[in-house]
């Protein structure tokens, strides 16, 4: 079993792994410098953007009272929440469409990006649609034309913003379904909103490839179901939502499943709200306050406001008090089992540490998959296993992490390797249709000329045989263990 001395401290442990004695590439240090300045912060800080939609005033039907209300106070409330606002009130299908251009504007480099609509909507073929007040459909192809779908807005929000929310109090009784099936002859138009995972599925949402943060999208109503208008100033839902965003400290998952919960009860559950949370770390409205456990041991990149501390700068005795101290009136919670884990990683006590890493990573908080990813492949505190370390950093890139990246694709694990791991490479290569030559663990110009045909046949970082290539390959258990000094 190999030694090498490797520098340790949050996803630079697994460095450029060398010979003994030989030196560290110091661009790999470069780089991760580099990239953490990306980090972006997804609560107060940073370019927000919504378009507010209000609908009430149908000029065929009767006019719905509540969505100019509602959407004139969701405006306001994200306003003073320092969202740069576009409030669309009673358009025509002109109007809409003029609006959705300027929207699409605000969203280039847009942190984060939400559509509120308030009004009637429709499903076709499992499509939600935006009515404007002008909706009358003899036609299909009016309808069409007429109408917005809801799926293509998120699209551009999601090609061209970091983090979507979109929140749609809409499916209220509707007359318009039976007025176009009527016209259409189409069983397929229904009341109430399509199911979410029509709207947007699983693949739309992964980062793997991405700089996609995440998404959100809420309903206030189930599937097929219709929403309540309200007797009171603002809709059931609305009321709500509107009570719950300027609430410090509630995070957005949280947030939705209390407006949830409030919807339900208010009603005796008539409406109940459906939402989707795809996230890869806390959002807030309002920013939460920090905790001593958050100033002694937050990551640089947070979504606190505050600078964090770098791994090797960590005081880690008072870090590690303050976190056992937060941990003690929040038990489990994400962030300070994170926080307390990187105390005790820095203080030497790996084995102490996994434990917390765990508790934040189950919940998906990304720093803590990249680091015990990380754990994993170094063999600290954890019995050393390449195919969950990179499992946990593939998890990680998913979800956004750029250090997870850099992790997967920074480090040439060849250095380690002689002859009978270099044969399963070439037979894998060859099996792959880009390597001819001899199977003889002689890993020369035409091995490396082959591996660098796969990456980038692949799209892979070219930079020998990295955790991403093996992966791939297939031969993640041919890496030699090492122990680091």
């Amino acid at each position: 079993m190999a030694r090498f001395s490797i520098p340790s401290g949050d996803g630079m442990r697994v460095a450029l792994i060398r010979s003994a004695g030989m030196l560290l590439l110091g661009w790999f240090l470069a780089a991760s410098v580099a990239f953490a300045q990306e980090g972006s912060v997804y609560n107060a800080p940073g370019n927000k953007v919504a378009w507010v939609i209000g609908i009430g005033a149908y000029e065929k039907t009767t006019p719905l009272v509540n969505p100019e209300n509602d959407a004139s106070a969701m405006a306001d409330a994200l306003r003073a929440l320092d969202f740069n606002v576009i409030e669309t009130l009673h358009p025509t299908s002109e109007a809409l469409r003029r609006d959705e251009a300027q929207f699409v504007n605000l969203l280039f480099d847009a942190d984060v990006a939400m559509l509120y609509y308030a009004g009637h909507s429709i499903q076709v073929n499992s499509e939600n649609y935006i009515l404007p007040t002008d909706s009358d459909f003899g036609t299909l192809e009016k309808f069409r034309a007429q109408t917005m779908g809801v799926s293509s807005i998120l699209t551009k929000m999601d090609r061209l913003a970091k983090m979507k929310i979109v929140v749609l109090d809409a499916c209220r009784d509707n007359p318009f379904a039976e007025q176009l099936a009527d016209a259409t002859g189409d069983p397929q138009l229904t009341r109430g909103l399509a199911p979410i995972t029509s709207l947007v599925t699983d693949g739309e949402l992964s980062a793997a490839n991405t700089d996609v943060y995440g998404t959100i999208v809420a309903y206030a109503a189930a599937p097929g179901r219709t929403a309540l208008d309200g007797e009171g100033q603002n809709s059931p839902y609305t009321k709500a939502l509107l009570s719950r965003l300027h609430e410090p400290g509630l995070e957005v998952g949280r947030l939705f499943r209390q407006v949830a919960a409030d919807v339900i009860e208010e009603s005796q559950g008539k409406q109940r709200p459906e939402y989707l949370v795809k996230l890869t770390d806390e959002f807030y409205f309002r920013n939460i306050e920090p905790h001593q456990c958050d100033y002694l041991a937050a990551e640089p990149i947070n979504n606190l406001s505050i600078p964090g501390v770098e791994f090797d700068l960590l005081q880690t005795d008072a870090a590690i008090a303050a976190c056992t101290d937060a941990l003690s009136e929040a038990p489990d919670h994400a962030r300070y089992s994170h926080n307390l884990a990187r105390a005790l990683d820095a203080a030497g006590r790996h084995k102490d540490s996994i434990p917390h890493y765990r508790v934040a990573a189950k919940q998906g908080y990304v720093h803590a998959l990249n680091n015990l990813g990380v754990m994993h492949i170094n063999g600290q505190g954890v019995g050393q296993d390449f195919v969950e370390g990179t499992r946990l950093l593939n998890e990680a890139r998913t979800r956004g992490h750029v250090q997870a990246r850099v992790n997967l694709q920074g480090t040439d694990f060849g250095v380690l390797m002689s002859g009978g791991e270099f044969r399963k490479v070439q037979q894998e290569l060859a099996s792959r249709g880009h390597y001819s030559g001899p199977i003889d663990g002689d890993f020369g110009k035409g091995s490396k000329a082959a591996l660098t045909a796969y990456q980038k046949a692949n799209r892979f970082a070219e930079n020998g045989l990295t955790l991403e290539t093996l992966d791939a390959l297939g031969l993640l258990g041919i890496i030699p263990n090492f122990v680091l000094e």
